[in-house]
């Protein structure tokens, strides 16, 4: 397996908790203006992660009914605990003026918000023969995608995941053997698997040690 250039998409859409964008939260229709996301933090001014990747990718999805929830397990973690945290995002338009979007924890992003290029391939990692598995009407689940890591050590075990379906079902020890080696040496590892099932997309977050059951 290849290490994964992109900060894999820790997150997705499993949590989604009523609340409104605040601060500098960009009007509908700002993505005419060309708004692309340059860099993006989540947490506080002194403690928080890049992420970056996790932002796009989530945002290229449309997030659900085309808003991204803010929270730690879409932002990949809680960087600062018990601190009320923040994603920042900085964006520039067409002309290369900068922004920054400010949005709380707790609260969506309009995906529209931002001129983004979606990329069924690179974050679908649907096999082009996924047959009646595809159907919503599928009884089973359906890994769409899966990493194992920490930050930059992350590995695509989409395959191993699917491998290790049986009758719809899975359910395993997440072990570094288990999913084909140790992408990061000495940190404390996590599965991330966005899932299909019964027509609905979410995601389960899974630490190393622990056991992954679904559905």
């Amino acid at each position: 397996m290849k290490l994964v250039n992109r900060y894999a998409m820790f997150l997705i859409a499993a949590v989604f908790v009523a609340a409104g964008i605040t601060l500098s939260s960009a009007p509908a229709g700002a993505q005419d203006d060309g708004w692309q996301i340059v860099r993006a933090e989540y947490g506080t001014r002194s403690k928080h992660n890049d992420v970056t990747d996790i932002v796009k990718d989530l945002v290229e999805r449309g997030g659900v009914n085309g808003r991204v929830a803010v929270n730690n397990q879409t932002m990949g973690g809680d960087p600062a605990v018990g601190a009320e945290k923040h994603l920042r995002i900085v964006a520039r338009n067409r002309k290369y003026e900068e922004r920054e979007f400010d949005f709380k924890e707790g609260g969506f992003i309009e995906a529209r918000t931002f001129n983004v290029n979606f990329r069924q391939n690179d974050w679908d990692d649907r096999r082009d023969n996924y047959g009646d598995r595809d159907r919503d009407d599928y009884r089973g689940v359906r890994i769409v995608r899966a990493y194992y890591g920490w930050h930059a050590s992350t590995v695509n075990v989409t395959e191993v995941l699917r491998g290790r379906m049986r009758d719809g079902q899975i359910s395993f020890v997440v072990t570094n053997s288990a999913l084909g080696g140790d992408p990061a040496v000495g940190a404390d590892k996590i599965l991330v698997v966005i899932y299909r099932y019964q027509g609905r997309e979410a995601a389960a977050i899974v630490r190393e040690g622990n056991t992954l059951a679904l559905p």
